[in-house]
């Protein structure tokens, strides 16, 4: 757009000392024409051409120099030796023939051009060096937004399986040690009443046994509870998924849920296990999908791959066996189906039945 404007402003100087002859207005419209081209046609063979062309029409005819500023612009643009030294050369002839007019304003408004071209490539020169500079600063903000989310994720990722661990080993803990202790305290106060003849101290032994009891209970029911904390859905899957990005099968993986029973972890671990073991042994296969979500009325898990299916894991396999069992002890049912497309597990659990009666044991 300068380039527009500074042309349009050489063109209005080149008016001022170009008459109104036929001879002058033409040779103002060819090198308004000639320098639209090279303008359109910018540092190309049909612009040195056009230029190459005005400038011999200079050397051989003077009328067509009160319009050489416009094309003078160009010249100076695309740095072409040969056009300028024609042009040179002519307007050196012409000054020493005295046929040139207006030998002055010319010089001047070439001098003109020129300049404004340089200042004009100075400023689109720095200008796409501002350009560069922000689009860099862009992209190198993005990439250490997309770094920082990452090193968040992968920070909440530690913190969460270091949480898990440590209530597993809490749970623990107290299953081997103080589960232990009480259960031998319970024993002994059991052993004591059978040998017991007082009746008195009978009344306290049994107080002290379903004190006892009653923190025994209260034990299993908080070991319980960080045992199933410990679990967490989404860390197991892709640490059951791992192994296929390790054989360099391309996975695509999603997990959504809000509260998963750990009975249904344990199954939907335990087949994603199996299948992944399956995919990476007998499948042949280079692209996998698995998809878990959580459902108003049910929980649905989707294993899927693009390879082949050989007779020895079909339907009457021992690992998809075992799937089978797992689902049908919640209630819920399994769809295995192979072909030319692949393999693939559909399982759907409803969230009512025997989900909750094996929780509630």
């Amino acid at each position: 757009m300068r380039k527009i404007t500074d042309k349009l402003l050489i063109v209005v100087l080149c008016c001022t000392i170009c008459g109104r002859s036929p001879a002058n207005i033409t040779a103002l419209l060819t090198a308004v024409t000639f320098s639209s081209v090279c303008q359109y046609r910018e540092k190309s063979k049909i612009s040195y051409a056009l230029e190459f062309i005005y400038a011999l029409l200079c050397w051989t005819d003077p009328v067509f120099f009160p319009a050489l500023p416009v094309i003078m612009y160009d010249i100076s643009d695309d740095r072409r030796t040969i056009p300028a030294v024609i042009v040179a050369a002519s307007l050196g002839s012409g000054i020493i023939a005295g046929s040139i007019d207006n030998m002055i304003p010319v010089l001047i408004f070439c001098a003109a051009a020129c300049i404004l071209q340089q200042r004009t490539s100075s400023y689109e020169r720095l200008y796409e060096s501002y350009i560069k500079t922000v689009d860099t600063s862009a992209e190198v903000n993005r990439l250490l937004k997309e770094n920082n989310i990452r090193l968040i994720e992968n920070q909440n990722y530690e913190i969460r399986l270091a949480t898990l661990n440590e209530r597993n080993r809490i749970a623990r803990e107290i299953h081997d040690n103080v589960g232990h202790l009480l259960s031998r305290s319970i024993l002994q106060v059991q052993a004591m009443r059978l040998t017991n003849d007082d009746k008195l101290l009978g009344e306290g032994l049994d107080s002290l046994g379903e004190s006892l009891g009653n923190a025994m209970t209260s034990i299993r029911q908080s070991v319980h509870n960080l045992h199933d904390d410990s679990v967490d859905l989404d860390i197991s899957l892709k640490e059951a998924v791992r192994p296929l990005n390790e054989k360099g099968i391309d996975t695509d993986y999603e997990c959504q849920y809000v509260s998963v029973p750990n009975s249904v972890k344990m199954c939907v671990v335990g087949v994603v296990k199996e299948a992944v073991s399956n995919i990476i042994r007998h499948s042949c296969a280079d692209h996998a999908e698995i998809f878990f979500h959580e459902h108003p009325a049910f929980y649905q898990l989707i294993i899927s791959d693009n390879g082949k299916c050989p007779d020895k894991t079909g339907i009457g396999g021992i690992g998809l066996s075992n799937m089978r069992a797992r689902v049908e002890e919640l209630g819920g049912i399994i769809n295995i189906t192979s072909g030319k497309n692949g393999f693939r597990i559909f399982i759907s659990v409803q969230k009512k039945g025997k989900i909750y009666e094996n929780n509630s044991g």
